[in-house]
């Protein structure tokens, strides 16, 4: 059964977006020069596009994007420096009409679109997986259309950026998110540069707050990696000493991602609105029944350790076990 697309436009939105192929379980097709072509594509489509990605994860059947989407069009200057850094000063293709209203209009609601984005780079990756194939291959690629959820950026942001980059640490692939090159975080800890990393600290700076208005973005990207740390550590049930030595551990290490929450959830693919209760039910009642979105039990995440986190809500109630 296919989800109803969900977009919110009243103001900017942060979204989770993930695709998987199709196929048996236990097929994983992609291998190195996939993951890494996967990736490329994506870097390069973020320079057309308006919308401000922040992780890219690429496994060896599916992939994980965590984005922000403005609530409204970039203006026509924008839309003419992302077509010109994407198409290059020296393309072949004859630049659109700039003096036309309607094609510069056309062109900017594009640049915001999720859908639009997540459709090119996929018929992209597709074409080229195919014409790459020993014996070629024809037809789609992708099991069914992907799935996006919201996410609160005040709240679930910070979470869903942790459970993304832990992807290849729940699957074995490597011991920590830096150790492995096919992921934003695993380009910045291996080649010393991540490809979004001024939207990351634009954003997470954003979350923090005026505390962080004086930091430099090597101790905003560091108190995410300590946060995570306190976390686990809290999980496991440790001691007040051990949770702080790893708190500052995470805050001076290059590898930020290593210590933290490895168990899978569905809340964050399948979730639809995830946020604190006000955010979720706002957001719902924009997108269906505004009584419908007051009356619906919610599903509530556990805080993830017994300090002040506030809890999570997701509009789909799923077995967070699965």
């Amino acid at each position: 059964m296919r989800c109803r697309r969900i977009r919110y436009d009243r103001e900017d939105c942060y979204y989770h977006l993930m695709n998987r192929i199709a196929g048996e379980p236990g097929d994983f097709p992609f291998g190195a020069v996939e993951k890494e072509t996967f990736l490329r594509l994506a870097i390069d489509l973020s320079r057309f596009y308006s919308l401000d990605l922040l992780s890219v994860v690429v496994m060896g059947n599916h992939y994980h994007i965590v984005c922000s989407a403005p609530a409204t069009a970039p203006a026509k200057a924008e839309v003419i420096a992302n077509w010109r850094a994407f198409r290059g000063s020296g393309s072949s293709v004859l630049e659109p009409d700039w003096g036309n209203e309607e094609v510069v209009a056309q062109l900017a609601g594009r640049m915001r679109d999720i859908s639009k984005f997540i459709k090119d780079l996929q018929q992209r990756f597709t074409c080229w997986f195919n014409r790459t194939r020993p014996k070629g291959r024809r037809g789609g690629l992708w099991a069914d259309r992907f799935k996006n959820v919201i996410l609160e950026g005040s709240t679930a942001l910070w979470n869903c950026l942790t459970y993304v980059e832990m992807n290849p640490v729940r699957a074995g692939l490597a011991e920590s998110p830096g150790g492995y090159r096919f992921c934003t975080w695993g380009r910045m800890v291996g080649g010393g540069t991540h490809p979004f990393a001024a939207n990351l600290v634009r954003h997470l700076r954003q979350y923090l707050g005026e505390c962080a208005e004086d930091w430099s973005d090597q101790r905003v990207v560091a108190e995410l990696a300590a946060n995570m740390a306190r976390i686990a550590a809290g999980e496991r049930g440790e001691d007040a000493e051990t949770i702080f030595a790893e708190e500052e551990a995470a805050r001076n290490t290059r590898d930020r991602f290593t210590v933290t929450v490895r168990r899978r959830v569905r809340y964050w693919t399948d979730g639809a609105v995830i946020g604190s209760e006000i955010f979720v039910r706002e957001v719902a009642a924009t997108l269906t029944d505004a009584k419908r979105a007051l009356r619906k039990r919610l599903a509530k995440g556990t805080p993830p350790h017994s300090g002040d986190t506030p809890p999570l809500f997701a509009y789909r109630r799923l077995d967070p076990t699965l």
